[in-house]
């Protein structure tokens, strides 16, 4: 079409004409207005303030020539013109006149009126975009076609050091920071894929490569197979966990399922959980019709294995690196058991070395722990728990954990504590209760159910736990044995006097003035009271505690068992005899009257998830009279 385009001021027309294949003529006209309400040659006005337009779409300045008659019919033109008699004659007279007239002969059809506007703003207005630019690729050895070694890759960039570790770039990495993931290397073509870097330095260009290994012809696979060095292997998710880099540098990781199938991205495979074995093979089904005709020359394509497998897919290999796999896993190991340590012939354990929880005429314990927030308690003060039936509360420092056992009196019923001195309190503390139901098992059921002899009795809520009791018969500290010697090395404890170095003169009178235990403070110990140059003053020394206290027999002698807010033993002064010369030990045993457990905890091989972890062991007496309770 041709373009004709016209302006006055900033108001411009401009129109374009054409003909169509049917002969018919199309003409397009565009008006803008000047800005200031005035269309395009006088076509028309804008109304701003109104939002009205008056536009002016047909012109009547097309002409066309026009003929007009004098004469209605061909008679009166004939006898106008001749005499009559059929010879002609000019009078003057015209059969008509010519001239132009002015017309309109556009025509437009429905929807062909197209109005563009702009909606002006009557305050600023701001907008605020997010850009995140694309990978900066970096050709860290364009001039080699050898394949980049992994984990030898480090460059300095806008500076900051960046290395990479299984086909991830670090920055800040370093034996206990493992660093911020920066990018992504690719081995087999040399390039570092950069999506988040630091930009500083002299900009791009300072660039440094610090160290960067090629190795030529290094083979690659699409295919794996291995046994791993334990079986058998725990079965289910997190039996084992596999990772390898393909020659892109991205991590495959594998997804292993209780029947031993492996998937992942571009894997699959199985794993043998009794042997160990695990067979892999990295690739994926694709459909045959969206291969080109260059994939379908490669090695790997044959028409003939074309639905082999899935319908209409044939196998496509994707190669990985042999050398970065990893992977590890959980086996069950069965080794022999010392009878003597055990107190059983291990013969009758099961082969895989594990035994029932729980059996019909155990005590068990279903119990669920109450805690509050931090507080500041006051004298006077009665806290509750929200709990009623408690079969124990425990103050806390909310800062350290170590309990309180002073200033307060509790009242389990009611599940409720009273506060009567805060002397020594710490700033905050925190109130910990539990609420515990003693039964006894009468079935253990195949499904893991457990039947009870009675009812439980308490509505617990969901994470209340179930626990077996190790049941244990009276118990009650006591002193074994007390006897003296002329003199001790400080290393060597005999059951009884050493012969080498013989009893001393000197004695205590345990017969008559016994030395005392509580069942709280005392425990399974050996004791020497060592004497001084003086022979008065003594040191306490335990076998495995060491020496933690010094008496003189002028005083009684009871050292605190911190833990327990009890003495550890008491000793009378009226007890000692005279003659105790430097050198001189009494030594003295004790028995705790708690009883003495195997503690044994079996930890998975797996990565730590927490730094620390702990656990609580508690002992309990059943109800006694004072002082038995003590």
């Amino acid at each position: 079409m041709a373009m004709v385009t016209s302006s006055s001021s900033k108001a411009t027309m401009t129109e374009e004409t054409g003909k169509t294949s049917d002969n018919r003529i199309v003409t397009v006209k565009t008006v803008t207005d000047d800005g200031a309400g005035q269309l395009g040659f006088g076509r028309g006005t804008v109304d701003y303030v109104g939002k009205a337009v008056s536009l002016k779409v047909v012109n009547f300045d097309k002409q066309t020539e026009a003929y007009k008659s004098d004469y209605e019919n061909a008679t009166n033109f004939a006898r106008a013109v001749t005499d009559g008699e059929g010879d002609w004659k000019d009078d003057g007279k015209k059969g008509g006149e010519y001239g132009t007239a002015s017309v309109g002969e556009e025509l437009f059809s429905g929807s062909s009126l197209v109005a563009r506007y702009r909606v002006g703003s009557s305050v600023p207005r701001t907008h605020t975009e997010q850009f995140e630019p694309g990978e900066v690729m970096l050709q860290l050895c364009p001039y080699t076609s050898h394949r980049v070694v992994a984990g030898s890759v480090q460059f300095r960039w806008m500076g900051q050091v960046y290395e990479d570790f299984e086909g991830v770039i670090y920055r800040g990495r370093t034996a206990s920071d493992p660093g911020i993931a920066s990018g992504r290397m690719d081995y087999e073509t040399g390039c570092a894929f950069m999506y988040d870097y630091v930009v500083g330095g002299m900009g791009p260009q300072d660039f440094t490569l610090l160290s960067l290994w090629t190795v030529a012809g290094q083979w690659h696979t699409s295919s794996v197979f291995f046994n791993t060095e334990v079986a058998p292997l725990r079965a289910g998710a997190g039996g084992l966990v596999l990772s390898v880099v393909d020659t892109h540098g991205a991590t495959l990781t594998a997804n292993v399922n209780g029947q031993g199938v492996v998937s992942g991205l571009h894997m699959w495979g199985a794993v043998d959980f009794a042997r160990g074995g695990v067979q892999l093979q990295f690739g994926d089904f694709v459909l045959d019709s969206s291969l080109t005709a260059a994939e379908k020359a490669e090695w790997w394509y044959s028409a003939a294995d074309v639905g082999a497998v899935q319908a209409g897919k044939i196998w496509r290999p994707w190669p990985v690196d042999p050398t970065t796999l990893r992977y590890s896993c959980v086996s069950y190991v069965y080794l022999p058991v010392d009878a003597s340590l055990m107190g059983l012939d291990p013969a009758a354990l099961p082969p895989d070395g594990r035994v029932p929880f729980a059996r019909p005429g155990d005590t068990c314990v279903v119990g669920v722990t109450h805690s509050g927030p931090a507080f500041v308690p006051f004298v006077g003060e009665t806290y509750s728990v929200g709990h009623e039936r408690l079969s124990f509360v425990q103050v806390l420092d909310d800062v350290t954990g170590a309990e309180i056992r002073t200033g307060y009196t509790h009242d389990l019923d009611a599940g409720t504590l009273t506060f009567t001195d805060l002397t020594g309190y710490p700033a905050q503390i925190r109130v910990v209760g539990r609420t515990e139901v003693y039964r006894q098992i009468a079935e253990v059921r195949i499904d893991g159910k457990v039947r009870l002899t009675e009812p439980v009795g308490y509505a617990f809520p969901a994470g209340a736990v179930f626990s077996t009791a190790l049941r244990q018969n009276d118990r009650f500290a006591r002193v074994s044995r007390v006897y003296s010697q002329a003199s001790w090395s400080g290393t060597t404890w005999y059951d009884g006097v050493d012969p080498a170095k013989g009893e001393a003169a000197a004695k205590y009178n345990h017969a008559g003035v016994p030395i005392e235990v509580t069942n709280r403070g005392a425990i399974t110990e050996r004791w020497a009271l060592r004497m001084r140059s003086d022979g008065v003053t003594f040191d306490l020394i335990g076998q495995h505690l060491g020496q933690i206290a010094s008496g003189t027999i002028n005083a009684d002698f009871a050292p605190i068992n911190v833990a327990a807010g009890a003495p550890y033993l008491t000793v009378r002064a009226a007890g000692w005899n005279t003659g105790w010369v430097q050198g001189n030990v009494l030594f003295v045993d004790t028995v705790g009257a708690e009883g003495q457990i195997a503690v044994v905890r079996c930890t998975q091989p797996s990565s730590p998830a927490v730094a620390d972890d702990s656990f609580w062991l508690v002992q309990r007496g059943s109800v006694a009279r004072l002082p038995g309770n003590e």
